[in-house]
């Protein structure tokens, strides 16, 4: 009965490691029963295969990495190779430490059945990383990396986990010894370095998207300044020529040639109209370059975007920021409204600086079913893992001010607001 009794506690300790390592990636996205029960059943499983002393240490660690993995992707929802990987890497440390800790009690007590005191103090220890880790790890966000990088990196945690299996094994026929201990601290430590290189690797890979939003922001600012200063140079000539043409405009009235002094009014006015393309002037190079050009983007997907802009010159917001925010907002109401016939592509912006807080609300219509995360997070419905990283973004950067994000959509209708808090 105290076997039993052990063998359950050991299970349970067990199933509590692997979810407080799962939870230092962000709270569960699940609905709390659905956690509770998968969790369940993982504790089953232990209890199971420890208690019988299962004959086939392949298909329990297995069993162990299946339930890893299903829990972590019910958590996080998170890319597929974030899973695997992370799934791995922990148990390749949790096994490194599980044998260096057996072989340590059999050189002490050697002959003894340390089974149950080494799956102990192992669980202790890895409980313990993994709580000094949660506290001095960071907690920046990950991107999935491409294919090649991320099977280069993966090679090792999956290579290791056989390594460290054999040496188990090797422990258990031929007794232990210092090589071997010396074997499972070499692992321990390749894996954490290797998990360090991946996560280092990932924040390249998303500095490397955000160094693209800095140039497409350069880029439209460019293009801005240029436009206008065209613009300004035409309406120079135009007040340089503008008494000349006066003159021959008073000419053609009085020798009562109407119908050409219409047409010279018109290529008068033609002529002074500031970049035809421009639906936003407030003034701010970033906000207007970003408007304008999601507008002849829209033009050119037969959608009508319209835009009611109302902040000053200088806003308290970085450029860049605001081309993050309203970027993927656009595009997102962009890619919704080319699913719907033409006449129904309508999207509205709207623009507020009110009481130091600035609002912006897209609108536009779609068609569709949006699925919600627990959490109330929206679900990307693209496939593959290049996904779902555009409100990332915009979170990251509505954070930033200490704003909100919220998607008040109904059945036909979708509404993105942000709420920033300017200093």
């Amino acid at each position: 009965m105290l076997l039993i009794l052990t063998n359950f506690l050991l299970a349970l300790s067990m199933t509590h490691i692997v979810c407080t390592y799962i939870t230092l990636f962000g709270n569960p996205q699940c609905r709390p029963i659905l956690w509770r029960s998968v969790q369940g059943m993982y504790l089953c499983f232990l209890w199971a295969v420890t208690s019988a002393e299962s004959p086939f240490p392949l298909a329990t660690l297995g069993g162990n990495i299946l339930f890893l993995l299903w829990l972590y992707r019910l958590a996080h929802k998170d890319s597929f190779k974030n899973c695997v990987f992370r799934t791995l890497i922990f148990f390749a440390v949790y096994m490194a430490v599980e044998v260096a800790v057996n072989c340590m009690i059999l050189l002490v007590l050697q002959g003894a059945d340390v089974f149950l005191m080494g799956d102990a103090i192992c669980q202790i220890v890895v409980y313990l990383g993994i709580q000094i880790y949660g506290r001095i790890g960071p907690k920046k966000e990950e991107i999935p990396l491409p294919l090649r990088y991320w099977l280069e990196l993966f090679i090792f945690p999956a290579v290791s986990v056989w390594i460290i299996y054999d040496t188990y094994i090797r422990s258990q026929t031929d007794g232990s010894n210092i090589a071997l201990i010396l074997v499972t601290f070499l692992m321990i430590l390749m894996n954490f370095a290797v998990y360090d290189v991946y996560k280092r690797m990932a924040s390249y890979a998303l500095a490397g998207k955000q160094a693209a939003v800095y140039a497409q922001t350069i880029e439209l600012c460019d293009r801005q300044a240029k436009e206008r200063e065209a613009a300004y140079r035409q309406t120079r000539m135009l007040r340089h020529d503008l008494n000349d043409r006066l003159i021959a405009l008073d000419a053609l009235i009085e020798q009562r040639q109407y119908d050409d002094a219409r047409q010279e009014i018109d290529e008068m006015l033609y002529e002074n109209k500031l970049p035809r393309n421009e639906i936003s002037r407030s003034g701010n190079l970033a906000l207007d370059a970003l408007i304008n050009y999601k507008h002849s983007v829209a033009q050119t997907l037969n959608a009508d975007l319209s835009c009611l802009v109302e902040v000053p010159a200088d806003l308290s917001v970085d450029g860049t920021d605001l081309c993050v925010i309203l970027g993927n907002l656009l595009d997102n109401a962009l890619e919704a409204v080319t699913l719907l016939p033409r006449e129904e592509r309508q999207i509205k912006l709207e623009i507020r600086l009110e009481k130091g807080l600035l609002r912006i609300l897209t609108e536009n219509p779609y068609k569709g079913k949006i699925e919600e995360r627990y959490d109330g997070t929206l679900k990307s419905r693209k496939p593959g893992d290049g996904h779902g990283f555009g409100l990332l973004s915009v979170r990251r950067a509505v954070d930033k001010y200490g704003g909100e994000l919220c998607f008040p959509y109904d059945d036909t209708v979708f509404r993105a607001c942000v709420t920033l808090y300017l200093p």
